[in-house]
């Protein structure tokens, strides 16, 4: 009966999500402001858990601060969620009009080296749309992103087709050592995007830091496999230029992983994502209930 509700769920999504695909995108903006007047004011939409997390991140931001950020991020976080079903309808002229990396060279300093490169990125922005640089590289680079799968396994095997319309191999989360083991092994150039900030399961609280003002646990396995399989490790910084229009600047954590201590990669990245945070709050998702778990006391 369940299979039967998500084929079901899957074929209703796929239809509404394929008519919506096809149109352009300022009508699809249109959409997203109704919807975000719906999702903030009407349906509160974890509304208490983004206000928890803006007055926790910033505690020297006034309520008026704090307000005008919350009514951007709804505002936001609908034009990310017309922007991901565009997504499987987007042609490529688009999308390189609406996504510039400056210093995409910089990835071929480590490649040409004969070095894999780990891409960290955070919840900023649109980082599904991160996600379709494989066109971009040389012939013979493989871009590969680590995702989490959704409950739905229709919806989420639509997703996985979106970003395989660009190239991009898909590494479901709980496959991902193995994974990175083959691409070792295959001795062929890989950039394998991870969107690591989210929240470690209450089984990985490994490692712990103050993110945000807030004692903040940080997942820990890209650190662990940069160190073990000698991957370079990279950042992405995503700017959002204007509504539907990012920038995104590369930048080196670490070329030589193995030297370092474990968890500085931890710690090198989750100050990035701050940084990125900090510049312009609105763009992050603060919906995602990202301080749930508290560090026992000794």
């Amino acid at each position: 009966m369940k299979k039967l509700s998500d084929t079901l769920g899957y074929y209703i999504f796929y239809a509404f999500a394929g008519t919506l695909a096809c149109l352009p995108l300022p009508v699809l903006y249109l959409i997203s402001d109704i919807a975000a007047f719906f999702v903030h004011k009407v349906v509160r939409y974890r509304l208490n858990v983004v206000r928890m997390n803006l007055r926790n991140s910033f505690p020297e931001k006034n309520d008026a601060e704090l307000k005008a950020i919350e009514n951007k991020f709804y505002r936001h976080l609908c034009d990310y969620g017309v922007e991901l079903i565009k997504m499987t309808r987007i042609s490529e002229k688009e999308l390189d009009k609406r996504i510039t990396i400056d210093n995409f060279d910089l990835f071929y300093e480590q490649l040409d080296k004969g070095k894999n490169i780990i891409l960290l990125l955070g919840h900023y922005g649109n980082w599904d749309w991160l996600s379709t640089l494989e066109r971009r590289f040389r012939p013979g680079v493989t871009l590969a992103a680590v995702y989490r799968p959704l409950k739905n396994p229709g919806i989420d095997e639509l997703f996985i087709k979106a970003r395989e319309r660009f190239g991009t191999f898909n590494i479901a989360k709980n496959n991902t050592l193995r994974a990175m083991i083959r691409i070792k092994q295959s001795k062929q150039p890989h950039v394998v995007a991870m969107v690591s900030d989210q929240t470690p399961s209450v089984n990985n609280l490994e490692y712990w830091s103050n993110f945000l003002h807030q004692d903040t646990p940080v997942l820990t396995g890209m650190d662990k496999i940069a160190r073990q399989l000698d991957f370079s490790v990279y950042y992405i910084d995503c700017q959002v230029v204007k509504r539907g229009y990012y920038k995104a600047t590369l930048s080196i954590i670490e070329s030589d992983p193995a030297s370092l201590q474990p968890y500085e990669i931890c710690e090198r990245f989750i100050r990035k994502v701050e940084q990125t945070i900090q510049r312009d709050p609105a763009f992050y998702l603060w919906s995602h209930k990202r301080w749930k778990h508290k560090r026992e006391k000794e």
